[in-house]
This record gives structure tokens, C-alpha cells and sequence, in this order.
């Protein structure tokens, strides 16, 4: 549950920090922000990849141990 609550802030503060970057490609000078969130972004799809290969890596983890189990009960 943990892990999904993080999955859904970080998607929603990729999409905002998408927003942004539209706003300030349409600026002459870029301003601070434009590169903080440019940072920001990175360090975002860092946390979102992590996020997801560790729900799919836990994810299939559970699915074998359910067919490890079913092949147990099969035997008994």
C-alpha cells in the first residue's frame, strides 16, 4: 500500500512538473526555476522507475511463489 501511495504522488508531481516545463519553454531567458525543475524532473523519473521495477520485480516474486505452491498442494 505504501509503495502505491508513492507511485501515485510522484506520478502526479511528473505531470505538474510537465506543466511547468510547457510554461517556461514559452519564456525568453530561462529563469532559476526552469532549471530546478529540470532537477526536479530528473530526479522524479529516477523515483518513478524505481518505483514501478520494484512493484513488478515484487509482483512476480508473489506470482511464483503461488505457482510453487499450487505445484506443492498437486504433489500432496
Amino acid at each position: 500500500m505504501f509503495t502505491r501511495a508513492v507511485l501515485t504522488i510522484f506520478a502526479w508531481a511528473f505531470v505538474l512538473e510537465l506543466l511547468v516545463l510547457t510554461y517556461y519553454l514559452g519564456k525568453g531567458p530561462k529563469p532559476f526555476e526552469f532549471y530546478l525543475n529540470l532537477a526536479l524532473m530528473v530526479f522524479t523519473t529516477t523515483v518513478l522507475i524505481f518505483v514501478i521495477t520494484k512493484e513488478k520485480k515484487q509482483k512476480e516474486l508473489e506470482e511464483q511463489e503461488i505457482e510453487e505452491k499450487k505445484k506443492k498442494d498437486k504433489k500432496s
